[in-house]
């Protein structure tokens, strides 16, 4: 028997692997190392995105936070400063919680830094997660751009 299985058939596309849920982007006033450094210090966090923050940044490690609707308890799947960060996200439903992942993409735009954010899921979950995810990063943009201050 020869030829491709009937699995590979041009004419029959492959079932999507993830399910977008947002896609949100920004540019930012200020150098890509101070941009991650804000993704990741737990000091600066809390200025910008969740309340009692905990980050142990490196591959396995903990992205956590406390955000309005509850706790984010992640872990990071990917981290290559300063210009990539992922984490695995747990949103819980209705019987159970589904696996969603989070990565941040930074890169130069002049002396800017363009950030773009992708979020997945293997399947559709309920909320609005473009405006979510639009917010954060107005609340990212702001915090960086009103000047506050690096880490000591």
């Amino acid at each position: 028997m020869s030829g491709p299985p009937a699995a590979q058939s041009p004419t029959k596309p492959a079932p999507p692997r993830s399910v977008l849920l947002a896609d949100a982007k920004v540019t930012i006033r200020a150098p890509i190392p101070r941009v991650f450094e804000a993704l990741l210090n737990p000091e600066q966090l809390v200025q910008w995105w969740a309340d009692d923050p905990r980050v142990e940044a490196e591959f396995g490690g903990r992205y956590e936070g406390t955000l309005p609707e509850g706790r984010v308890e992640g872990s990071i799947t990917a981290i290559d400063g300063p210009g990539q960060l992922s984490y695995m996200w747990p949103v819980a439903q209705e019987g159970g919680s589904v696996e969603t992942s989070v990565a941040y993409e930074l890169s130069p735009k002049g002396r800017d830094t363009f950030v773009h954010v992708v979020h997945r899921a293997p399947k559709p979950v309920p909320g609005n997660w473009t405006d979510r995810w639009n917010g954060a990063l107005e609340s990212l943009k702001a915090f960086l751009e009103s000047g506050a201050p690096a880490s000591q």
